[in-house]
């Protein structure tokens, strides 16, 4: 800060005395050194293990399947006469390929994920995302916001000295009294916040370490990168389902042997060996019903395949676009910091001029200290929109949901 070379020390004894005003003010305890420290992975992963943990699916294997699907047993009589009893016994076999077939389909519909749940669980990761760009946000306003107050401190006293000239403008103290009001509800409003998230999170006046949180520049530097392709999980299960459907009705078509009987007829005047009789039965694949069948999966497993092609290239299209309009801003963010520290550096020369003068007020050197945290405050509200509209950009293509531990704010 330029304040230790453009005041006595009067005004540094002055400024010093500021600092326990700040921490009344952001009730800050004594025992900070007392404090959990919570890093990034601790922090996503409290309360999440249940949120996360659980997706709904069924972990089942499907059961051997049967050899024979059907076993019939038929018995008739001629005339009412039970001696004369007609019995049948008809056994239907199954296949290989379509065994093959009935398995994989059980076990797919076996695990089939709860896709409610799995939303759920991207949503909370949001949210958790959400808190901790929030509460790093915050940390760097406070940070600003206390320099600022010491520099508000500092104008008050020069500006309580020069009260008493004829020619004092009172409408500096009046502003000044209404800059220190503003910035008072701003430490509240950040302590109602963090206080929020805390209390969400079952938090007691925790510390939070920021290490490793990603750069807009280390952003900028690997943002924009090739689309990624992330097909929705319940699309794709849709599609698999057909497909094993489809499989078991075309290993259905191609079974030839239909069943096997053994019937066996009452005493009657005939030979023993008319009374015991063996049958098998075949079948074309030429029923109507299942090329209908077959052909009504096929065709609804082209259209899946076709909305899920267009909903990659619609996301495709909305990254490349969102990418794009980061990158304005992004953009506009590095003529931002340009354009301040250009002006930064001007008033800092202007200032080094001023204190050459004998007798020189230390009010323009603290305007010029104002103005400069002033300009970081306004850079913070536009990197927290840069941040938050990464973060919608991640998500939307699909990468938020896997990354669990806030790999994507880290270095």
């Amino acid at each position: 800060m330029l304040l230790p070379e453009m005041i006595n020390d009067y005004y540094r004894k002055v400024t010093c005395h500021s600092i326990p005003l700040l921490v009344v003010l952001l009730s800050v305890p004594s025992q900070t050194t007392a404090q959990r420290v919570i890093s990034s992975m601790e922090f996503f992963g409290i309360g999440m293990e249940e949120v996360m943990g659980t997706t709904g699916s069924r972990q089942g294997k499907a059961p051997p399947m049967p050899w024979f699907e059907e076993y019939q047993f038929r018995t008739e009589t001629r005339d009412f006469d039970v001696e004369r009893q007609e019995y049948t016994f008809r056994m239907a076999p199954s296949t290989g390929r379509k065994r093959r077939a009935l398995t994989a389909l059980y076990n797919h519909q076996e695990s089939a994920p709860d896709f409610e749940a799995l939303e759920s669980q991207c949503d909370a990761l949001a949210d958790r995302y959400d808190s901790w760009l929030e509460l790093y946000l915050m940390d760097q306003e406070l940070t600003i916001l206390t320099k600022l107050r010491i520099v508000l401190d500092d104008r008050q006293t020069v500006l309580n000295r020069q009260a008493g000239s004829l020619d004092f403008d009172w409408s500096k103290l009046v502003k000044l009294r209404q800059d220190v009001t503003d910035l008072d509800l701003r430490f509240s409003r950040l302590n109602t916040e963090v206080a929020r998230i805390n209390n969400s999170m079952g938090l007691v006046e925790p510390s939070f370490s920021f290490t490793g949180f990603i750069t807009l520049s280390q952003i900028g530097a690997s943002f924009p990168g090739a689309f990624k392709l992330t097909n929705d999980p319940k699309s794709d299960y849709e599609l698999e389902t057909v497909a094993r459907e489809l499989e078991l009705e075309k290993a259905e078509q191609k079974q030839y042997f239909d069943f096997a009987q053994v019937k066996y007829q009452g005493p009657h005047s005939d030979l023993p060996r008319e009374r015991l009789s063996i049958g098998l039965a075949f079948q074309l694949p030429n029923s109507g019903g299942k090329l209908v069948k077959i052909r009504e999966l096929e065709l609804e497993e082209e259209t899946l395949r076709r909305e899920q092609a267009a909903a990659v290239e619609a996301e495709k299209v909305g990254y490349e676009a969102d990418m794009a309009a980061w990158l304005i801003d992004y953009g506009h963010f590095n003529f931002m910091i340009s354009a301040h520290l250009r002006e930064k550096e001007e008033l800092i020369r202007i200032g080094s001029q001023l204190k050459k003068k004998e007798g020189f007020s230390p009010l323009p050197l603290l305007e010029i200290e104002e103005r400069a945290l002033r300009n970081e405050l306004r850079l913070l509200d536009l990197s927290a929109s840069l941040y938050q509209k990464y973060l919608k950009i991640r998500e939307g293509a699909g990468e938020l949901c896997s990354a669990v531990n806030g790999e994507l704010l880290l270095q």
